[in-house]
């Protein structure tokens, strides 16, 4: 049988909390990058009241972003937008639908990118992907800081529930000794 001591019982209590805990800064900083000024600029180009959403393509040295046009499918409308040199962000007045079904980037090089679950009520960026991991990176971030904080909450919620096992499995084996 394994005995141990309290310094023991109190690291195996312990150590799952300080990962959760380092788990859940990953959300709280994703949510403090979203912030509410860049929401009110934005929010600032739609009618009171409306949802929206909106995306910003930066420059790209190697590839040309310039002229990706943007397609956002709703409930019952397609919404269309391009972008330019002058204008790096779109900005989708979604009136009253509150979800994005699916939305369609098309590269000026040909490719083509499909995204469903966007986060609305946000700015997204789009960067041009250049490997898979860049697609899968941006089909996370698009769906919004409220997503990501609730994966990762999720997943410090099941260390904290198994530090609590190991440590109520070790009290039961030292009673048992």
């Amino acid at each position: 049988m394994v005995t141990l001591s309290s310094q023991q019982r109190l690291l195996l209590f312990l150590l799952p909390l300080i990962v959760a805990a380092l788990l859940l800064w990953i959300p709280v900083r994703d949510a403090l990058e979203v912030g509410l000024p860049d929401a009110e600029i934005f929010a600032a180009d739609v009618p009171e009241g409306h949802h929206w959403v909106a995306f910003t393509v930066p420059e790209d040295d190697v590839y040309a972003t310039d002229g990706a046009s943007l397609s956002l499918t709703l409930e019952f409308v397609t919404l269309e937008g391009q972008v330019d040199p002058a204008n790096r962000t779109i900005v989708f007045d979604l009136e009253d639908a509150e979800e994005v079904h699916e939305m369609t980037v098309l590269w000026p090089d040909g490719r083509q990118q499909n995204f469903t679950n966007v986060a609305i009520g946000e700015r997204h960026e789009l960067a041009y992907p250049k490997t898979v991991n860049d697609a899968l990176a941006a089909q996370w971030a698009l769906r919004g800081a409220f997503f990501r904080f609730w994966v990762w909450t999720g997943i410090a919620a099941l260390l904290i529930l198994f530090g609590l096992r190991v440590l109520s499995w070790a009290q039961t084996q030292e009673s048992h000794a």
